[in-house]
């Protein structure tokens, strides 16, 4: 399966005092990946909510590799799959362009809730259309 990539640039309010992007400005990166993964394969944030069904991460573990520094170009790349009846996990690296090192590598999971209530993944076509059951990517 071919890994979902974004590319972005970081820019320099996104730098912390050691003048290194901040820690937490990495969530926000893989957060716009997967939202873009998301829009990618048919999923609307809008017509989700209007349809009281909310995609909601439950869990985030991050491994900072390398840091990015002002002017970085870098990849985000994405894959998602199923990880029990109601999760899904989506495995996310980040890749300096310059020189194809790894940066950081995430383990995003999330759930989704319809009604108030936590639905099987599955049962959500947009949804079930790219989850593999099976990763055949690894971090």
């Amino acid at each position: 399966m071919q890994k979902f990539s974004i590319e972005l640039g970081v820019r320099d309010y996104e730098l912390d005092v050691q003048g290194i992007v901040n820690n937490s400005v990495y969530q926000n990166y893989l957060e716009h990946a997967r939202h873009e993964f998301l829009h990618h394969h048919g999923v609307d944030f809008v017509e989700f909510a209007q349809n009281n069904i909310m995609l909601m991460v439950k869990t985030i573990e991050m491994n900072f590799k390398s840091p990015l520094v002002s002017r970085d170009k870098f990849r985000i790349e994405v894959h998602a799959e199923k990880e029990g009846n109601l999760k899904v996990v989506f495995h996310q690296n980040i890749i300096r362009l310059s020189d194809e090192k790894a940066i950081l590598s995430a383990k995003v999971t999330g759930v989704a809730i319809k009604n108030g209530r936590p639905v099987a993944p599955d049962t959500i076509p947009q949804i079930e259309g790219f989850m593999t059951i099976n990763s055949e990517v690894k971090n």
